[in-house]
C-alpha cells in the first residue's frame, strides 16, 4: 500500500526523530536531491541524505507544526529541537514514483554550516 504525499513526508520526520535509517531510506527516491539555500548545502543521491542525518553531530529532533500536501509534493513547517537555539524551517517535499525525490530546507536566515561528519555534502 502506498502513503499518500501527507502521510509519507509526516513519516519522513517520524523516522528521522527515531532514527530508524533502514526504514527512512525506504521513503527516498535513489536520485534524491537535498539542498539548504541559506548554508549552500547540496546532497545527491538518498544514500547520501540518509548520512547526512545519521551522522548530525548532535542529539536533535523536528517537531512538525503544519504539514501542506496535493499529490506531486508537500511543505511542513517545522521546528528543528537541539542544544542549539530552536530554529523554524520550511521543508518543500517533490514526490516522484511515491518516493522522495526531491528535499529543500529553508530556513530563518543565511549561515555558514559547521563541521559536517557526512562526505557527501556539497556547497554550491
Amino acid at each position: 500500500m502506498s502513503l499518500s504525499t501527507r502521510d509519507l513526508v509526516l513519516r519522513h520526520w517520524q523516522l528521522a526523530n527515531a532514527h530508524d535509517w533502514v526504514a527512512f531510506a525506504r521513503l527516498l527516491h535513489p536520485a534524491l536531491v537535498y539542498e539548504a539555500p541559506q548554508s549552500r548545502e547540496r546532497i545527491r543521491g538518498a544514500l547520501g541524505y540518509v548520512d547526512y542525518y545519521a551522522t548530525w553531530p548532535q542529539p536533535w529532533r523536528v517537531e512538525v507544526q503544519k504539514c501542506i500536501a496535493d499529490d506531486a509534493g508537500a511543505m511542513t513547517r517545522i521546528d528543528f529541537v537541539s542544544s542549539a537555539p530552536t530554529m523554524t524551517g520550511l521543508t518543500i517535499f517533490d514526490i516522484q514514483d511515491g518516493l522522495i525525490a526531491r528535499v529543500t530546507d529553508y530556513w530563518p536566515d543565511p549561515y555558514e554550516p559547521g563541521p559536517r561528519a557526512s562526505v557527501h555534502v556539497e556547497r554550491y
